[in-house]
């Protein structure tokens, strides 16, 4: 049950900030942005583990893993798909990112020595073209011609940073590390790295004095970074790094019911089967017996 509720916490959270991401652009740079969400989460998560007397010292090599975990999971890989929207439509954006399924089990195979479950490797194709079938629309517009192969490569560099930090998160000498600690460093040193990207840009700090703009500055960070980020990592000690990555197919599926009700959003009959299928794949995956065994530190701190 502990496993389900975390997958679906994850996909209905995931899925609706991408709403939010929207209320985000305009005034501040999303260099910035990242920075101030990933800043804020990572205040958030230190007062917690000071307030739970958790233990904030740790050696130069665990400061190592989080630090590059840090750079992958909660800088790089979301500045990429950032710029890679600037040139793709969202709907491209989602089905690139959900090849996040496979490079996750490549990964794990080639880096955790984790087995290629026939089920989970079905689960992740049927979502893809199920999700092909519902961004049919913006796919057919992809041209060789433009910018839209840069967008769809910074996206595919994303996706592919984003599985190298799940494959961290996976590797025994992370899985010693107490999870809410390690996010806390973590982010701050993915807050960091945003920073120094954003150096690196020419782009000064502003500030947005939009109210819809705190707000969802505020529930990407609470929500969607701290809440989110912890079940998933706690996730993949739980199901392995191939079978937690699905969500990279479902969470865009949670955003279009978002849309249906925000932004009228109309479902065509490809898109409904395309649906379908994504439903398909998730109960193939769920179906599947879970053969990683739990990572107890993992589990006690994620409590």
């Amino acid at each position: 049950m502990g496993v389900v509720f975390a997958f679906l916490g994850c996909v209905l959270i995931w899925g609706s900030t991408w709403y939010a991401i929207e209320l985000q652009l305009g005034v501040v740079p999303k260099e910035w942005s990242l920075a101030f969400r990933f800043g804020i989460a990572s205040i958030i998560l230190f007062a917690w583990c000071l307030a739970r007397g958790k233990r904030l010292r740790f050696s130069a090599r665990d400061h190592g893993w989080m630090l590059t975990t840090g750079f992958f999971l909660f800088s790089a890989n979301y500045l990429m798909i950032y710029w890679g929207t600037e040139y793709l439509t969202s709907g491209l954006v989602a089905v690139a990112f959900s090849t996040l399924s496979f490079m996750n089990i490549v990964n794990g195979r080639i880096f955790l020595k984790a087995p290629v479950q026939p089920s989970v490797l079905l689960s992740a194709l049927i979502g893809v073209i199920g999700l092909m079938l519902i961004f049919k629309p913006e796919i057919s517009h992809f041209s060789l011609a433009d910018d839209s192969v840069r967008g769809l490569v910074f996206c595919l560099i994303g996706t592919l940073l984003a599985s190298w930090g799940n494959t961290l998160v996976g590797t025994k000498s992370v899985k010693s590390i107490p999870l809410l600690p390690f996010n806390a460093w973590g982010m701050l040193y993915g807050a960091l790295f945003d920073i120094v990207f954003a150096a690196f840009s020419g782009k000064a700090p502003v500030l947005d004095p939009r109210p819809e703009y705190w707000g969802s500055l505020l529930y990407l960070s609470i929500l969607g970074t701290v809440v989110a980020f912890s079940l998933y990592l706690w996730l993949l000690g739980q199901v392995g790094v191939g079978r937690a990555a699905y969500m990279a197919v479902m969470t865009p599926v949670v955003a279009l019911t978002v849309s249906t009700f925000m932004e009228g959003f109309h479902w065509t009959t490809p898109a409904i089967t395309g649906l379908a299928l994504v439903i398909v794949g998730n109960v193939v995956m769920i179906n599947r017996k879970t053969t990683v065994s739990p990572a107890p530190a993992k589990a006690e701190e994620a409590a």
